[in-house]
C-alpha cells in the first residue's frame, strides 16, 4: 500500500468522506490514525485532516438498546488518537481546537483540552510555539471564567502540558525561548491586576494559572516564579482573616512545591532566593498562629524549603526544624495537623541520618513531658534504618517491660507501646532489618505476653485484653510481611510453647510447668495468650505452618468448645476458622472436617448446657465462613444446618442474629493479602443457595419467635450484600424487610436502613409498593428510637424517598411533614440536621407538581 503512496490515500479519504454510521467511524478512525502515522500525506495532509475534523467535537448519544454498544467514548477517543496521529496536522487541529475552545457548550470545551493534551507531545515545539500566545489567552480565559470546577481543572493541566511540550523540543533555539518567555510575560501583565486584586476567588485562580505554567519545566518555573513569588508573598502578609490568608497560602505552598520538584535546576533555585527570606519569616509566624489549618500549611511550606536545601544555613534551619516539629509532635493531639507534622518530621529525617538520630533522642526525651502515645507515634516516625529501629524497638519493649509491673493508671502507656510495636513493624516491614525481627520482636512481645498473664488480676481484665489485641495486631504484620523460612522458624517455637509449654525458644527462664494456653481449664490469663497465636495463622501462609499443625487445630477446636472466656473463645474460633480457610487442597481438609461437624452436631442438641451449645454454633458459623469463603462443596451441608437452627427454641435468636458473618468482609482474617483462599462471588452464592429455604422457613414457621429467628437472618444477609445481588429477589422480599424494621431489639436497623435507602433510587418499584407501610415505620424509628445513628438512618431513608415519582408520595406527604416537626427539636444537632434536609425535600414535593 505504500508502494501506491498519494493514490491509496487519497482512495480512502474519498470512501471515508461523509460517512456517518458510527460502526463504520470506529473502523474508519482505525484505519485513518495508522495511516497518518504510518504513510506519507504529502499534499494530500490538510484534505486528510478536513475529512476526520468535520466530526470534531463529537455529539453522539447512543441509541437505547443499542445492539452493538458504540459508546460517545469510544469515538471520541478513535478521533482524538487520529489528530495526535503525526505532527503535520498541528497548522490545522490547533486552529480547529482554538475555534471550539469558544464554544457556548463546556462539553465541547472540556473535549478541546483533553485533545490538545494528547496531541501536545507530537505536535511539539514547532507545531505549537505559532498558537501559544493563543492557546494560552483561551486557557486564561477559561479559568477566570471558572463555570466548572472541572473544566478549570482540566484547562491547567493542558497548559502545562503544552508549556512542557514546547520546552522540552530538542529543536528549541533562541528564538523559540524568547517566544516562551515573551508570552508568559505577556500573561503575567494580563492578569496581574486579578493577582493584587481585592477578589480573592479571582486571584487565586489567576495564581493557580502561573503555577499551572511553572509546573511544565524548570524554565518556564524560572521565568514565572520571581515575577508571581513577591505578589503573592505580600498578599499573604495583607489578609488578617483566617479564610483569605489560608487561600493565598495554599497557593504558596502550591508554588514552593513547583520549586521543590525543580530544586536540581540553578535557575529555578536562583529566582527563588530573592523571595526566601520573605517566606521563611512569613511560614515560620504562621506556624504559630491559632488556627490550626494555617498551622498545617505553614509546616508543608517548611519543609519543602528546607528540604530542597532552598535557605542559607539549610542544616541548621533543617534541626531547627525538626526540633519543632519533635516539640509539637508530642503534645499536639489535633488531627491534621498531627498528621502533617509526623509526615513532615519522616520527611526530613529519612534523607538525613544524623537528623534521624537528633529527634530520635529529642523524642525520648520528651517523652515523660507530653502525652505518651502521642510520642510513641512520633519515635516511630523517626526510624530511618537499622540502627534507628533497633534503638525505638528497645526503648518501646523495656517500657512495656517496666509499666507490666506498674499501676493501674500506667494502663494508658502500656497500651501505647504495645499499639506502638505494630506501628513500628509496619515501617520496617519492607528494610533488610526485618530479616532480624524474630530475634528482636517477635520472640520479646511473646516474653512479655507470658510475663503479664502471670500479673493479671480480674480487675485488670480490660487492659489485659486491650493488650492482647495490640500482640495480635502486632504478630497479624508479621505473618503478613516475613519471609516463608522465618515464619517456619517463629510458627516452630510458638508451637512448642503453645502445645507444651516449652518457653526456651523464646528466652525466658523460671517455672513455668503449670502454663497450658490451649487447655480449657487455664485460667483467662493464660487462654487469651491464644490470641498471640491467632495472629499468626490469620496472616502467614499456611504452607510455612507445617509442623504440629494438626495438634494445634484440634487443641484450638477443644478450646473454642469449652472456654467459659468470650475473648478466648472468639480467638480460638478464627484460629480454627484460618487452618480451615487455608488448608492445601485434598483430602486433609476432609479429614479435619467431618469428625468435627459431626461432634459439632452432637454438642448442640438439646442434651448438652445452653452454653456450650452456643459456643457450639458459633464455631460452626466461623467454619461456614471459612468454607464459603474458599467454595469448598462441604458448604450446602454446613449452611443448610445453619438455616435449620433457626427453627431452635434456644439456638435460633443466636444464629438470627449472627448467620450474617458468613456474608461479612473480614479482611484482617479472610483477604488474599493474608494468604487466605478467598473465591468470587461467595457472598451471592451462598444467598442464592439459601434463600427459598429462609422464605420457606419464615412461612412454616409455628409461632412468632422463630418468625423473628428468620426476620433477623434475612434481614442481617441483605443488609451485607451488594444491592445488585438482592435486587432481583427485592419484590418478595420487602414484605420481610418491613416486618423487621418493626424488630426495635435487631442488629440489622442501621445497615437495613441504608439498604432501603438505596432501593428507593435503584428499584423504586418494590419501595413505591410498600409506601404505606414504610413511611409510618421510618417516621417513627427517625422520632421516637434510641439510637442516634438509626434515626439519622430513618431520616435518610426518607430524603431518599423523595426520588420517587411526586404522585406517589403526595398522599403521605402531610402526615411526613407534620411528624418531621419533632424531629426538629431532637436533642442531637446531627439528627436536627438531617431532619431538616428531609423535611425540607417531602415540602418541595408540592412545588415540583405545580
Amino acid at each position: 500500500l505504500q508502494d501506491m503512496g498519494g493514490d491509496f490515500v487519497i482512495g480512502f479519504i474519498q470512501q471515508m468522506d461523509a460517512e456517518k454510521d458510527p460502526r463504520n467511524l470506529l473502523i474508519c478512525f482505525s484505519c485513518a490514525q495508522f495511516i497518518s502515522s504510518n504513510f506519507s500525506l504529502g499534499t494530500f495532509t490538510e484534505e486528510m485532516f478536513e475529512v476526520l475534523g468535520c466530526y470534531f467535537p463529537i455529539d453522539f448519544v447512543p441509541p437505547p438498546n443499542d445492539p452493538h454498544g458504540i459508546t460517545r467514548e469510544d469515538l471520541v477517543s478513535g478521533l482524538r488518537k487520529c489528530f495526535a496521529a503525526t505532527s503535520k496536522f498541528a497548522e490545522y487541529c490547533v486552529p480547529l481546537l482554538l475555534e471550539k475552545m469558544t464554544s457556548d457548550l463546556q462539553s465541547a470545551r472540556l473535549d478541546c483540552y483533553l485533545t490538545l493534551m494528547e496531541c501536545a507531545s507530537v505536535y511539539s515545539q514547532k507545531g505549537l510555539a505559532p498558537f501559544l500566545g493563543s492557546i494560552t489567552s483561551s486557557i486564561k480565559r477559561e479559568v477566570l471564567m471558572n463555570i466548572s470546577a472541572d473544566l478549570v481543572e482540566e484547562a491547567k493541566i493542558c497548559i502545562t502540558a503544552v508549556y512542557k511540550a514546547v520546552v522540552s523540543s530538542p529543536s528549541q533555539d533562541k528564538k523559540s525561548s524568547s517566544i516562551l518567555e515573551e508570552t508568559i510575560v505577556e500573561l503575567y501583565q494580563d492578569i496581574v491586576k486579578y493577582l493584587e486584586g481585592s477578589d480573592l476567588k479571582k486571584s487565586c485562580l489567576a495564581y493557580s494559572l502561573c503555577r499551572a505554567v511553572a509546573d511544565s519545566s524548570p524554565h518556564t518555573a524560572a521565568v514565572v516564579v520571581p515575577l508571581v513569588l513577591p505578589s503573592l508573598i505580600s498578599s499573604c502578609e495583607k489578609h488578617a482573616q483566617v479564610p483569605e490568608l489560608l487561600a493565598y497560602v495554599r497557593e504558596l505552598i502550591n508554588f514552593l512545591s513547583v520549586v521543590h520538584q525543580h530544586q536540581t535546576d540553578s535557575g529555578v533555585m536562583s529566582s527563588m532566593q530573592a523571595s526566601l527570606t520573605s517566606a521563611l519569616l512569613l511560614l515560620e509566624k504562621l506556624s504559630a498562629a491559632a488556627s490550626s489549618d494555617l498551622q498545617v500549611e505553614a509546616v508543608k511550606g517548611l519543609t519543602l524549603i528546607v528540604t530542597s536545601g532552598l535557605a542559607e544555613d539549610s542544616q541548621l534551619k533543617q534541626q531547627a526544624l525538626v526540633d519543632k516539629l519533635v516539640t509539637k509532635s508530642v503534645t499536639e493531639d489535633h488531627s491534621e495537623l498531627r498528621t502533617q507534622l509526623l509526615l513532615s518530621l519522616q520527611t526530613i529525617v529519612e534523607g538525613n541520618s544524623d537528623l534521624a538520630q537528633r529527634a530520635l533522642q529529642s523524642v525520648i526525651q520528651q517523652s515523660s513531658k507530653g502525652a505518651f502515645k502521642l510520642a510513641v507515634d512520633a519515635l516511630v516516625h523517626t526510624v530511618v534504618d537499622a540502627e534507628s529501629f533497633t534503638q525505638v524497638n528497645k526503648f518501646v519493649l523495656e517500657t512495656l517491660q517496666h509499666n507490666l509491673s506498674a499501676e493501674a493508671e500506667k494502663s494508658e502507656h502500656l497500651l501505647s507501646c504495645a499499639g506502638g510495636v505494630k506501628s513500628l513493624l509496619q515501617r520496617v516491614s519492607h528494610k533488610p532489618v526485618f530479616t532480624q525481627i524474630e530475634t528482636l520482636t517477635a520472640l520479646p512481645v511473646v516474653s512479655l505476653a507470658v510475663n503479664a498473664c502471670q500479673r493479671w488480676k480480674q480487675t485488670d481484665r480490660a487492659t489485659a485484653e486491650a493488650l492482647i489485641v495490640c500482640f495480635r495486631e502486632a504478630f497479624a504484620v508479621l505473618g503478613e510481611s516475613m519471609e516463608k523460612s522465618a515464619v517456619t522458624s517463629l510458627w516452630d517455637k510458638l508451637s512448642l510453647f503453645y502445645l507444651e509449654g516449652n518457653i526456651q525458644g523464646l528466652g525466658l527462664s523460671g517455672d513455668f510447668r503449670e502454663l497450658r494456653p490451649l487447655n480449657p481449664g487455664s485460667p483467662w490469663q493464660q487462654t487469651q495468650l491464644v490470641a498471640i497465636l491467632e495472629g499468626l495463622l490469620t496472616s502467614a501462609d499456611i504452607q510455612a505452618m507445617i509442623e504440629r499443625r494438626e495438634e494445634i487445630f484440634e487443641s484450638a477446636y477443644v478450646l473454642a468448645l469449652n472456654t467459659e472466656d468470650e475473648f478466648t473463645h472468639i480467638s480460638a474460633c478464627r484460629c480454627v476458622a484460618a487452618i480451615m480457610n487455608k488448608a492445601p487442597i485434598g483430602s486433609q481438609i476432609q479429614w479435619f472436617l467431618e469428625p468435627i461437624l459431626d461432634k459439632l452436631k452432637r454438642t448442640m442438641t438439646p442434651e448438652n448446657s445452653l452454653p456450650i451449645r452456643l459456643r457450639a454454633v458459633h464455631l460452626w458459623l466461623w467454619l461456614t465462613k471459612a468454607m464459603e469463603c474458599r467454595g469448598h462443596s462441604a458448604t450446602a451441608i454446613l449452611s443448610s444446618h445453619l438455616v435449620t437452627l433457626l427453627d431452635d427454641p434456644d439456638l435460633g435468636s443466636e444464629v438470627g442474629r449472627s448467620i450474617a458473618t458468613v456474608v461479612q468482609d473480614m479482611r484482617d482474617v479472610f483477604s488474599a493479602r493474608l494468604h487466605s483462599n478467598v473465591t468470587p462471588l461467595y457472598k451471592q452464592r451462598f444467598f442464592s443457595l439459601n434463600l427459598k429455604a429462609l422464605l420457606t422457613g419464615y412461612s412454616r414457621a409455628s409461632s412468632n419467635e422463630i418468625k423473628r429467628n428468620y426476620l433477623l437472618a434475612v434481614s442481617g444477609i441483605v443488609s451485607e450484600l451488594p444491592l445488585p445481588v438482592t435486587k432481583p429477589h427485592l419484590a418478595s422480599l420487602m414484605p420481610l424487610l418491613l416486618l423487621a424494621l418493626r424488630d426495635r431489639e435487631s442488629p440489622n436497623l442501621s445497615s437495613l436502613l441504608s439498604t432501603l435507602s438505596a432501593a428507593a433510587v435503584t428499584v423504586p418499584q418494590a419501595v413505591r409498593d410498600n409506601l404505606d407501610s414504610l413511611v409510618p415505620q421510618l417516621l417513627d424509628l427517625s422520632i421516637n428510637f434510641c439510637s442516634m445513628k438509626v434515626r439519622i438512618s430513618a431520616l435518610m431513608c426518607l430524603e431518599q424517598l423523595t426520588q420517587l415519582p411526586s404522585h406517589t408520595l403526595v398522599p403521605n406527604q402531610a402526615q411526613v411533614v407534620r411528624e418531621l416537626r419533632k424531629a426538629l427539636d431532637d436533642k442531637k444537632r446531627l439528627v436536627r440536621k438531617q431532619a431538616t434536609e428531609t423535611r425540607s425535600a417531602w415540602i418541595l414535593l408540592q412545588l415540583e407538581k405545580l
